[in-house]
């Protein structure tokens, strides 16, 4: 019955957030979003999330902006136990594929000094930008200040340490651009 609900709620353009699900603070849910039980989408203070038309947020999701914002475009999938961190900022664009567990942190612990503990040298953060159209396959992790291009696929497992070029496919420890998606199809698609 939460099946059917959830598609007809769709096709209506109508937000549906499931009864256990944790849509807390300056929150805004585009037109035709689902949020699952279970997943939390919370902001305190000035933080910002927004969530674009037609995308849907799955069970065990984590979305905090933790003095920063999460901006994400519309129709895309956030599966589940994903956990996307917006010190510094993080923008997903459109049709975007994250799959389970991904782990996306637009920050990063200070370490340099042996004086102090490193949970008191603070935080550096650059921000995180996700073009269109781009697939993190499952469990992958996606560090601060990294641009990731429209179109580019990252295997599963990946550890995204710096930028990937639009349309590359990308995989490892951390990520290596090991060809592109035209490529793999054998002919341009795109000029």
């Amino acid at each position: 019955m939460a099946n059917l609900t959830r598609r007809i709620a769709r096709r209506l353009g109508l937000r549906y957030v499931e009864r256990k699900a944790k849509v807390i603070g300056n929150v805004t849910l585009g037109k035709g979003v689902f949020v699952a039980a279970d997943a939390e989408v919370v902001s305190e203070g000035n933080e910002t999330i927004v969530v674009g038309d037609y995308s849907f947020i799955l069970r065990g999701a984590l979305l905090l902006p933790s003095g920063g914002k999460i901006i994400i475009g519309r129709n895309v999938g956030i599966n589940p136990y994903t956990v996307i961190y917006g010190h510094g900022g993080v923008e997903i664009g459109n049709d975007v594929l994250i799959a389970t567990s991904c782990v996306i942190i637009s920050a990063n612990h200070n370490f340099s000094r042996l004086d102090i503990p490193i949970n008191s040298q603070g935080l550096t953060c650059r921000g995180i930008r996700i073009e269109d159209d781009v697939w993190l396959g499952a469990r992958v992790t996606v560090l601060d200040g990294v641009k990731i291009g429209r179109g580019a696929v990252i295997g599963a497992g990946a550890v995204v340490t710096h930028d990937i070029p639009p349309e590359a496919i990308a995989v490892g420890v951390p990520a290596r651009v090991i060809g592109t998606r035209a490529e793999k199809n054998g002919s341009q698609q795109h000029p």
